[in-house]
């Protein structure tokens, strides 16, 4: 290999250039004397730059393992001056820039994550249609009415609204009952902050369904890699990571969407720190559900901020006055958010709980288990003395309301939601409501069950954990089920039927069952549009004639 090429340290010692790559460099002349610059070259499984003395210009062209594809290398050939080998050895890049680099030009992702995305956006979908006519959400709409208009389309709203609003409303509504995702690394509901952002910035642009995917696996893996900073200190705070962590990852996958630089990438992030907040203590409470449509805007202002070219801290999870100190973060180095950072990616390792049941993902496990033991020989109501669910304290603490006053606080209340189970043999959205939380039915079983807390350091992996369900019966017998993987997660996951009875159920439930089919294909739809806005067209239009 020529003299006048160097591997920087962002190369893995055991990865190595595909062949085609050596040939299309030597074919573009990328071997000889000249200017110095940075090319990044990316693969399915990493990313590397390569520091060397090239002619200018450079073809513009990015390498995979499999095949060729045009790719807007242009945003990441920025000239540097070639240092010494000593000092490459001695400089380390910053995480956070290391990252950024990443999120800017990370592409050809695998068919397992592409569907996971897809999938994503068609439950979500389905929780902005269920959640657009809840309080939360009209409230919101009323709040700017006067102040929001624009070309964005807004569930709920009666006319289009600006991107940042569009971003709040959607956000909101997708949250607003408490059945969009989990995504465990993180300690967020991601997909309801991701996806109503990166939608609100669709209209007026032809974006294709496979950036707004690319766009979504990078924010993901950005909100997941900051948690394996900030978690789970964070959140044992009582921080509402969807706010905080959902919305400076996000602010970086809208960046990426669009088409920003690495710089503005990371300019993005920095910005949203100084809008990340957002307190645990909300849960049961209108606020909880506005707490996403908040972390969708800021995102949406913070990418905006950066393009527009306002400069931010290069650095600012880092040090004593940083996000990650500042908000409890444990002892750990900010190297954790790239270790293998290009070699696998958080939607496939981890990926997304999708919810079954409308209410704190905090109970699903419990609620699971015990649907386990109802379909056992000899269970009955009239058995039961009482019943026991051991969970970790952080989850826990989330499920405050023991005797929930509305059916805000009963989405936050293990004693009713396993009540609910109990007697009616399912959690539905029309458990929780108003009239609902009164049902002397349930009032009576909810001193019988009783929370019991264990230690977060028994946790496995993030927010993921094992819960068990006890049912002490009257005859002195016990039993007792236990779940790690609830119906949803990705070791469990919902299938295309699945898929589609919960996205009927949110359509049923905000007026809009005759429309739900049609719907439903055009959610599907969302990531192999050729024009995601025109898509989006199409859902509002057909949430209008319905």
């Amino acid at each position: 290999m020529s003299n006048n090429f160097r591997l920087s340290s962002e190369l893995p010692a055991s990865s190595r250039l595909p062949k085609a790559a050596v040939s299309m460099m030597r074919q573009s002349h990328i071997w000889g004397q000249g200017s110095s610059a940075a090319i990044s070259i990316i693969t399915k499984t990493h990313r590397m730059r390569l520091v060397s003395f090239l002619p200018m210009p450079i073809p513009l062209a990015i390498i995979g393992r499999n095949n060729w594809q045009q790719c807007r290398m242009g945003t990441t050939m920025n000239a540097v001056t070639a240092p010494r080998a000593s000092q490459m050895r001695d400089e380390r890049k910053p995480a956070f820039r290391a990252l950024s680099e990443w999120a800017a030009d990370a592409c050809g992702f695998s068919p397992v994550a592409y569907r996971r995305g897809k999938d994503a956006f068609t439950d979500i979908t389905a929780c902005m249609i269920a959640g657009m006519n809840e309080i939360a959400t009209g409230s919101v709409v009323n709040a700017i009415a006067e102040d929001g208009r624009g070309q964005c389309f807004a569930f709920g709203a009666s006319g289009r609204v600006s991107a940042p609003w569009a971003a709040l409303i959607n956000g909101t509504a997708a949250h607003a009952l408490d059945f969009d995702d989990n995504f465990a690394p993180a300690f967020t509901h991601a997909t309801a902050v991701l996806a109503p952002a990166l939608l609100s910035l669709v209209s007026g642009r032809r974006i294709d369904g496979s950036a707004l995917i690319d766009a979504f696996i990078v924010g993901l893996e950005l909100q997941g890699r900051i948690g394996r900073l900030m978690q789970p200190a964070h959140y044992k705070r009582g921080w509402h990571s969807t706010s905080t962590i959902g919305a400076i990852g996000t602010a970086g996958a809208c960046a990426r969407l669009l088409g920003a630089t690495p710089d503005q990438v990371l300019a993005a992030m920095s910005a949203a720190t100084s809008m990340a907040a957002g307190s645990k203590l909300q849960f049961g409470s209108m606020m909880k559900p506005i707490h996403a449509g908040l972390a969708a805007k800021n995102a949406v202002l913070a990418a905006r901020f950066a393009m527009a070219g306002i400069g931010a801290n290069d650095d600012p999870l880092a040090g004593d006055w940083g996000f990650a100190a500042l908000t409890g973060a444990g002892r750990i180095g900010a190297e954790v958010m790239i270790d293998g950072l290009g070699e696998t990616l958080e939607i496939e390792t981890s990926g997304l709980l999708a919810k079954r049941f409308p209410c704190c993902g905090a109970v699903h496990r419990s609620v699971d288990a015990l649907e386990v033991l109802q379909r056992e020989p000899g269970f009955s109501l009239e058995a039961i003395d009482r019943i026991d669910m051991s969970l970790p304290e952080m989850a826990r603490r989330n499920l405050r309301f023991d005797c929930p006053a509305d059916e805000m606080e009963a989405r936050f209340s293990g004693t009713y939601c396993m009540a609910r189970m109990l007697v009616d043999g399912g959690l539905e959205l029309e458990h929780f409501t108003p009239e609902s939380v009164r049902d002397e039915r349930i009032a009576v079983w909810l001193p019988r069950i009783r929370l019991i807390a264990y230690d977060n350091a028994l946790m496995v992996d993030g927010a993921n954990f094992e819960a068990i369900t006890r049912v002490y019966l009257k005859d002195g017998r016990v039993m007792e089920a236990t779940v790690s993987h609830p119906k949803g997660s990705p070791e469990n996951p919902l299938n295309e039927d699945d898929l589609l009875a919960k996205f009927q159920t949110c359509c049923a439930w905000s007026g809009h069952a005759a429309a739900a089919e049609p719907l439903f294909k055009l959610a599907g739809a969302l990531g192999a549009a050729i024009d995601v806005g025109e898509v989006m067209a199409g859902v509002e239009r057909t949430l209008r004639i319905q």
